[in-house]
């Protein structure tokens, strides 16, 4: 099957064309004890957006097997994979050489492989609502370069046991390709201080200078977003 970009895929669905990409966002954030953790947060249109899916009159009655899936997947409206919408872990960065984004073409991350331990799902990098609130695990995701610094696209893979309704193994896979995704910044743990941030992100990230320290408005739940300085035309 071809894929199409900024769509995610689901084996075992009954939605065979995927699911249309409405929300992806890739961040990272620096905790109180200077550790640093990169997120993704993805949020899809609802699963039957794309599909025919009518309650004709020759319908109601139906209740075949495919029909009755469909009508699950449907229940459940859309999905979630996210490290920050359940407050999951994310992925440990390390900080021991210097961070560069010229590094990440073609790098991989693998995340939480199987098997996992069901009982300290919150020790998981990524939550998942796809019929309810699933377990996500086995991740692969895989950076690549574009021209404009900061942007890539983002293969994502990885493993769904619905244990929301009751089962335990990993039986969905799912696949996701994402176009021209900017990285959107770094978000400051409130308790530090702004002089101790700055010295610590001069001394861990090649070209500095090509970020900034952009101060949050009263809404956000961090006082310093790090971000990549607008290019000047």
């Amino acid at each position: 099957m071809s894929k199409d970009n900024n769509k995610i895929y689901f084996s075992n669905s009954p939605f065979t064309n995927g699911h249309k990409v409405i929300d992806f966002v890739w961040s990272a954030r620096l905790d109180e004890n200077f550790n640093l953790w990169m997120d993704f947060h993805l949020e899809t249109d609802k699963y039957d957006e794309e599909e025919e899916y009518k309650d004709a009159l020759d319908e109601i009655d139906d209740i075949s097997e495919e029909n009755a899936e469909r009508s699950l997947w449907i229940n459940y409206d859309h999905c979630i994979i996210s490290s920050t919408y359940w407050n999951n872990k994310g992925i440990k960065i390390d900080t021991d050489a210097k961070l560069d984004f010229n590094n990440l073409n073609q790098k991989t991350f693998e995340v939480d492989p199987i098997p996992v331990d069901f009982d300290h799902e919150e020790e998981l990098a990524f939550g998942i609502s796809m019929l309810g609130n699933d377990t996500v695990a086995q991740h692969e995701i895989t950076f690549l370069d574009t021209e404009e610094f900061g942007v890539f696209d983002i293969k994502w893979k990885g493993k769904v046991a619905n244990t929301y309704l009751g089962e335990n193994e990993f039986n969905y896979d799912f696949y996701v390709y994402m176009k021209n995704i900017k990285f959107s910044g770094i978000k400051i743990d409130q308790t530090l201080e702004k002089d101790k941030v700055l010295a610590f992100f001069q001394s861990k990230i090649t070209h500095f200078e090509d970020f900034e320290l952009v101060e949050t408005d009263d809404l956000e739940l961090e006082d310093y977003i790090l971000k990549i300085r607008k290019q000047e035309d």
